[in-house]
């Protein structure tokens, strides 16, 4: 394929993969210690069916949009935001699902960084005769990742500073008075950012002058576990972050 026409392909699966991302988006939060994924079926440039991973221990998101397309997925491309893992875990592989399928094609995002499968599914497609593309949108999948790839890659879990500060390098008003430094666009996004957190940390110095929740108010949000360093323990047990709902640590 030269030309206009790749150039036409591309622009296709760039779409096309910007749906199965917007699928994938709708796990962050839901599906650790596993990544997000989402899974696009087309055929005839259109879409047969979607799908995405909802949690440790479910279907995969390549499970769900096959099960939805049925007998539709043969011949069909498939667009995912990661590899499809190649091994039977809790859930079968799904590089031998989208084979047993029919798939004719397979459109990935990025390479699955767990060494169990890194590249191992990709192949397995391949030596089944489907036919692969990789690295559509891969920035855009990747970031989908990030906190999944750098536990995989590291060991150490991904951590995010959140910060109000003043022009002047303040957190606070002299008196401690202020309820807020930040305004409501900060606040939706610090809300954002916890419902795709899996933990949210403080010290016992916040929780005795702040009195936080550390909770996400955002409508069907799963809540992050709330850890609390306090090696005197002094956390107040009528505080809000322990009359809170969910889980709470507190590390003495």
């Amino acid at each position: 394929m030269r030309g206009r026409a790749a150039r036409d392909q591309r622009a296709d699966d760039e779409q096309w993969m910007r749906i199965a991302l917007a699928e994938a988006a709708r796990g962050l939060g839901r599906t650790t210690p596993n990544p997000a994924v989402g899974c696009v079926l087309v055929k005839g440039g259109r879409e047969v069916a979607r799908g995405s991973y909802g949690g440790s221990g479910g279907p995969h998101a390549e499970a769900l949009a096959l099960a939805a397309a049925g007998r539709r997925a043969r011949g069909a491309t498939a667009y995912v935001t990661l590899e499809p893992h190649s091994f039977q875990g809790r859930t079968p592989a799904c590089s031998k699902a989208l084979i047993e399928a029919g798939v004719a094609r397979v459109v990935v995002g990025c390479v699955d960084p767990n060494p169990k499968v890194a590249g191992r599914g990709l192949a397995q497609l391949r030596r089944a005769g489907v036919l692969v593309e990789r690295a559509v949108l891969e920035t855009e999948c990747l970031e989908m990742i990030r906190g999944f790839r750098h536990f995989i890659t590291t060991g150490l879990p991904l951590v995010h500073l959140k910060l109000a500060a003043s022009l002047d390098g303040r957190i606070a008003a002299p008196g401690g008075d202020s309820r807020w430094i930040s305004g409501p666009r900060s606040r939706r996004l610090v809300q954002e950012m916890r419902r795709r957190a899996e933990a949210i940390l403080v010290g016992v110095g916040t929780v005795l002058a702040d009195d936080p929740r550390l909770t996400c108010r955002l409508r069907g949000a799963r809540q992050p576990l709330r850890v609390v360093l306090d090696p005197a323990l002094r956390t107040p047990p009528s505080s809000r972050v322990v009359r809170g709902p969910g889980r709470l640590l507190v590390l003495g």
